[in-house]
């Protein structure tokens, strides 16, 4: 894995100009997996936004639990912090970006704050870089105009699951021309929450209130949907709490990947997080923020989908899919005839050919090819995760006192067997399909 971690640390080095770098020694086996990885990489361009791009100048910094407003501050002034930001809207304000200027070299920075050199690291409980990365975008162009009818979609008062959507936004109003997707009041009502000016969600890209999916593809709404009409089938109160954090090209920041995760931990039973990123090797990617936070919510769920590269994740570290936490599942994609059994023509049931999977990091397969949605068909582990989501809420609004050891018991049982002609070598751990 040191050699991955090289060669995909030069190969991001040549195309972004970053600055985190690593010497290693390395075996021969590890060489022929870091070529592997870095040619795959190569040939698939249209994914090279889920690399991480490193801010050359910005850390996120995690205080200890009631660490004072003037230890912050005195914090910030000894490591030469030129302005900051606070994740708005979160109940959680121990979580900061730290902006320096920008003649700054990152890498020291970080290791000097780390070290406690100067002081204060009995408050500082993680320190990571700040990078942006992106959601495969893949599905057909549905159009992107403003919204203007979000608020309607409100439920008047919450009943049942929450489920948190991480994502590009929801546009309610989606299809209402022809065959509408959202056809009542749907959405978290956040007016008992005392927030100001925060109805429902929150737009973490442009900090307002209206989390409106811009995106062409409309890959947040898809995913909701697919959640939302799991649950009204099976007629499970429910409501969808949307949390946009990524705009509208679908490009996603760390920090505010981590203030809305934050949001939704305070709000949610079930969050859906249907996006990733590679550890290029040039930072510890378990041991960071995000993993602290899940530690922090043992019993809130979480559904990530594992990427849309064909890639081992047990050998190609994906994110946030591969973190071990009990209450996270990680979700493979199962090709077309899984979810179209009678369909003549179709490959046999198998994992769809552009699915990550790992018999360590991924947990389920759920169908992922040919999902419908106004007249299109929806391709990538983005839509096999919802589809898990949507059957985790079901499992936690029926069993409230479950843990998620219990949740993960109930799904498997509830999963369907893979047939034989799914592929031996590219399995996951219960390599079981989650079916709608």
């Amino acid at each position: 894995m040191k050699s991955l971690k090289k060669i995909i640390v030069l190969f991001v080095l040549s195309i972004f100009s970053l600055s985190c770098s690593e010497d290693h020694l390395y075996t021969e086996e590890e060489s022929q997996k870091s070529l592997l990885k870095e040619n795959s990489l190569r040939n698939n361009n249209n994914n090279i936004s889920n690399l991480p791009v490193y801010s050359r100048n910005k850390l996120i910094i995690q205080y200890l639990l009631g660490t004072p407003n003037s230890v912050k501050s005195n914090l910030r002034d000894i490591f030469g912090v030129q302005n900051y930001e606070i994740c708005e809207h979160c109940e959680d304000k121990n979580i900061e970006l730290w902006i320096f200027d920008k003649g700054i070299l990152i890498e020291p920075k970080k290791t000097t704050i780390e070290t406690g050199s100067g002081g204060g690291i009995e408050y500082i409980v993680e320190v990571d870089y700040e990078f942006v990365f992106g959601i495969d975008l893949s599905n057909p162009y549905l159009g992107s105009d403003s919204d203007t009818s979000f608020y309607p979609y409100i439920k008047s008062d919450n009943e049942g699951v929450t489920v948190a959507v991480l994502d590009t936004g929801i546009a309610p109003t989606i299809g209402a021309d022809t065959s509408p997707i959202f056809t009542s009041p749907f959405l978290y009502n956040a007016s008992n929450d005392g927030y100001t000016g925060v109805e429902s969600g929150w737009d973490f890209v442009n900090d307002d209130p209206n989390c409106f999916d811009d995106n062409g593809g409309r890959h947040g709404t898809v995913v909701s949907s697919i959640i939302h009409n799991v649950l009204n089938n099976d007629e499970i109160p429910h409501q969808i709490l949307p949390i946009k954090i990524a705009n509208r090209r679908g490009q996603i920041s760390y920090f505010g990947l981590l203030c809305g995760f934050n949001f939704a931990l305070n709000h949610a039973q079930v969050v859906q997080m249907s996006f990733g990123w590679y550890d290029d090797g040039s930072g510890d990617q378990l041991n960071t923020i995000f993993s602290e936070l899940l530690n922090l919510y043992p019993n809130v769920m979480v559904v990530t989908s594992a990427g849309n590269d064909g890639f081992n994740n047990d050998v190609v570290s994906h994110y946030p899919s591969n973190y071990p936490q009990d209450n996270l599942i990680a979700v493979a994609a199962a090709n077309k005839k899984v979810l179209f059994p009678s369909s003549i023509g179709l490959p046999d049931p198998n994992i769809a050919g552009f699915s990550n999977y790992g018999i360590v990091n991924v947990d389920f397969f759920a169908p992922g090819e040919g999902i419908p949605f106004l007249g299109y068909d929806m391709d990538g582990t983005s839509f096999a995760a919802p589809f898990v989501s949507g059957v985790v809420a079901r499992i936690v609004q029926s069993n409230p006192g479950f843990t998620p050891n219990n949740v993960l018991d109930a799904l498997t049982s509830y999963g369907e067997p893979c047939p034989v002609t799914f592929s031996t070598t590219r399995k996951v751990k219960h390599n079981r399909i989650i079916m709608p």
